[in-house]
Order: C-alpha cells, then structure tokens, then sequence
C-alpha cells in the first residue's frame, strides 16, 4: 500500500471510498507515527495533547460511511490543532504550564463546523508561549522545544510551530493553527507546507485565546492548496458543503495565465538562497502567463510592526486575555496580572522549563500599556492601519493586481533558540517582515513551498490577495503548485515505522 501518511486529504479520501482503509485504521497509523518520533525518535515533540476518543470518533465515522451516510470529502480525515484553540475535555494551555489547568466549556466554534464536517480530532499541537515566540520559536514552558522535521538543528518558526511540525512529519492529515502575525504563514514555510492566512474576521474566534483581535486569525496549515481549501471550506461554512464552492472551483492549473501579479521590491529576501528560488518562482509565473509588475508598498510597510502592530497589540491584550480566561471551569490564573506572578515564581523554581523571560517582559509591558495608551491614541493607530490598508488596496486596484507575491521569509528556517547552527548565515533584518503587511492590512496571504536551501529546509513563496479574495488567491498558488512540485516529505519512512509500531 502507498504511505497513506504522505497523502494529501483527496488521496487519502479516494482511499477511504474505495475501502483501501478505513478511519479507524487510518487514525491508529497517525497515533502510532506519533508514538514513535514525537517524544521518541526524531523527538519533534509536536503535540501536547492527545485525545482519548479520536479512534471512537473514527469508528463512529466509518459506520456513517458504511451506511453511506457521506459528510463530504472531510469526512474521517484526522487532523490536529494548535494548543491555543479549545477543545472540550483538554486544557487549553497556549503551551505554558500556567494553564495546565484552564479547561474550556466547549469546542471553539470552528472545531464545531469541522466535526460536523467529518473531521476526526487526533490532538493538540505545541506552540510558541501565548502565541509569542519572542526569540523562541516553538518554546513553551508546558512542553519544551518543537524541531524541525527536515533539519532539527533549525527551528520551527512560529507560534504554530507545533501544527506545522505535526504535519510534516506525518502526525496528522493537516493542522489548524492561529496568526497573529505570521504564525500560520511561516512554520508553514519552514515545514514545506501550503499555509493560510485568511481576511480578517472571515473565521470565527470563538473559543480561542487571544492575543490582539485587531489582527488575530486562524487558518489552515496542509500539504497541498486543495487540502487548505477543502479545511478552509469547512471552517467557513456551518453547513458542510452548502456554501464557498468557490474555494474548489478556483483550483485552475491556468489560473495565473493572463493575470497581473505584483513583485513586492520592499521585501526581496536577503538570504542569497532565498533570493534564487524567488527569481526561478517568478521565471516559473512567467512561463505560465501571469504579467509580473514590479510594486512599492506604501508607507510603513518596513516599519510596520514597531510603529503599529505592537502598540496596539500591547493595548489590547491584557483585557482581551482576561475576557478569555474568565470563560475558564477549571483552576489557572483568571487574568494576565495572575499570569505574569505565576509565571515569575514558575520560572524561579524550574529554571529548566522556564516561561520566556521575555514573554514575562511583554505582559508587563502590556499591562502599562494598557494602562497608559489613551482612547485617542488607539484611535489614533486604529486610523493609521485603516490608512495603510486602504492605500494598499488602492495600489492592488489601480494597477490590476490580482495579488502581491514575495517571499515568505526574508531567510531559510533559523537556528533553534537553544543551540548554535554555524552554517546558518544571519542578516540584520527582520525575517517576519514581510508577514506583517497581510496582519496590518487584514488580508488574505498564502504561502507554498518553492525550494530548498542547502541546510534542507523549504523555502517558501507568498501570494497577498485583495479582501475576501481567497478563491482567488487559492488558485493563484494552486497553478504555481502545480507547475513546481515543490512538495518535500522529511521523514519518509513513516509507513514502515507505523507497520512496525503495529506488529510489535
């Protein structure tokens, strides 16, 4: 049988019509991937949790299907999700031991769609603190450091990084992740995956922890394009298939011949890697007929973050927190100002495990800001972004673009926080840069893998789109897919290690 863990969601749906396996069966081969090289093994260390009934809910699954009582191509298909999205029956815990004990009411609404979708929970995935990675990409206090499947000396990138890791190394179908800004896009890019960012406010928040819902999201990491619009589907819709049959219909191996694609000159890429798999992409767009504009963003674009992601995600914060945690039937800290004491005291007695210092510097931080950014000043930066993102738009209208493409990140994957990696080349710039344009802005990015650097990490490639346009964007980035290939499997071994986990 071909490695079912290697299979995109189309592929393993042929499977599961055909009879080839069932879910049950499909779940226990993810379940014992995981035994074998998340704590063991390759040691990703991807997942946090994981729940007890994911092979009942399999089997419930594969008695709808045996009565042909079909969910839609979802139905059945195991996936995990970031650790900062709740999930009845499992804590919540953002990847920090201070909310070992946060326990949420009920699913986040999504989780709710994707279940009545068919989707099959396995987990949940390991992450960047409180969503802040803060020079610790994939660091939490609760379970330590993800690697990167394809070279475990580079990080993850985050906060995602466990929903990313998850996938590439064969432990789900596909993850769900949340961004803020960049953290669905880049682990994403640095696991060789298709990852989305969607229009701000176009996916329902409830049930997630937040942490500045001017710019926060949630989105769909996977293999392939049609996995993210089959996931992004069901995440929209609250009925399975009654709506957004565009996502799919938009999937056009042509659908960049003819269209207007604008190069974003800000943000080229400093890594020379980079740099060569951005100019062969843009050669490959060409060759498929798109007409590549060279474009200049507006004004911050470079100093996005300093200037107005991170004030006004300061301000917010600490009271969108506590809204959050106050929800909580279990035990943890009910407010942020609980967290930061906790957190002193934790990182004091455990020095091992400790919260990110400077994590601990950014809820301080937050909680003055809060205290001392007044109303006009919010209003003030609140009016700033609405500037830039309609000057923005402007640009994309005036010059007939279907969407702005770049490269995800600036370099390839960085060392990991805790060990040195003398191969790694470091620039002085920020590697995120570019993903902020897309948070400040509300707009709808997806990246795809492109190429591989020498150090054997992807490299990926960003198409920025006009709001609400995620058909368009996902078939802009399906053609290229399709036309590169560029999809890597780190650990191929994974059907022989499952085998082998299930005949011992």
């Amino acid at each position: 049988m071909q490695d079912p863990l290697s299979q995109d969601i189309s592929e393993l749906g042929a499977a599961l019509g055909r009879g080839d396996l069932t879910s049950e069966q499909l779940t226990q081969a993810y379940l014992l991937r995981i035994a074998a090289h998340d704590q063991q093994g390759a040691g990703i260390n991807a997942i946090t949790w994981l729940c007890d009934d994911a092979l009942a809910q399999a089997s419930k699954l594969d008695q709808e299907r045996a009565l042909g009582l079909l969910r839609g191509p979802l139905h059945g298909i195991p996936i995990v999700v970031k650790d900062n999205i709740d999930l009845a029956g499992l804590a919540t815990t953002a990847g920090s031991v201070l909310l070992r004990e946060h326990l949420p009411a009920r699913d986040a609404r999504v989780l709710r769609r994707l279940r009545q979708a068919g989707v099959i929970v396995l987990g949940k995935t390991n992450m960047s603190e409180f969503a802040c990675s803060n020079g610790r990409y994939g660091y939490g206090s609760l379970a330590g450091l993800t690697l990167n499947p394809y070279n475990r000396a580079r990080n993850a990138a985050g906060s995602s990084s466990g929903s990313g890791a998850a996938v590439a190394a064969g432990f789900a179908a596909a993850a769900l992740g949340t961004d803020t800004f960049g953290s669905v896009r880049a682990p994403a890019c640095v696991a060789g995956l298709a990852g989305l960012r969607p229009t701000l406010g176009l996916v329902p928040l409830d049930g997630v922890l937040p942490l500045a819902l001017s710019f926060d999201t949630m989105g769909p990491l996977a293999r392939c394009v049609r996995d993210v619009a089959l996931l992004l589907r069901g995440m929209v819709c609250a009925v399975p298939g009654g709506e957004r049959d565009e996502y799919l219909q938009a999937l056009d191996p042509q659908a960049l011949r003819g269209r207007r694609i604008g190069v974003v000159t800000d943000f080229p890429g400093e890594d020379e890697e980079v740099q060569a798999v951005m100019r062969q992409a843009l050669d490959r767009m060409r060759d498929l007929g798109a007409t590549l504009v060279p474009v200049r963003l507006p004004a911050p674009a470079a100093t996005l973050h300093p200037l107005l992601l991170a004030p006004l995600a300061d301000a917010e914060w600490p009271a969108q927190l506590d809204d959050y945690l106050k929800k909580s039937i279990g035990a943890a800290p009910a407010s942020m100002a609980q967290l930061l004491d906790a957190g002193t005291a934790w990182s004091a007695a455990c020095p091992s495990r400790a919260v990110n210092p400077r994590t601990l510097a950014s809820m301080r931080r937050a909680l003055d800001a809060a205290l001392e950014q007044t109303a006009a000043q919010r209003a003030g930066a609140q009016a700033s972004l609405a500037g830039f993102r309609s000057a923005l738009t402007h640009r994309m209208r005036q010059d007939d673009l279907a969407a702005l493409v770049f490269p995800t990140l600036s370099c390839p994957a960085s060392p990991r926080y805790d060990r040195p990696d003398p191969s790694y080349v470091e620039y002085p710039g920020n590697p995120y840069a570019a993903l902020y344009v897309a948070s400040a802005a509300g707009l709808p990015e997806i990246t795809v893998p492109a190429g591989m650097a020498r150090a054997g990490v992807p490299i990926g490639l960003s198409f920025l789109g006009a709001p609400h346009d995620e058909a368009c964007l996902l078939g802009l980035a399906y053609a290229f897919e399709q036309a590169t290939g560029a999809r890597y499997t780190p650990l191929p071994d994974a059907w022989a290690d499952v085998i082998a986990g299930g005949s011992s």
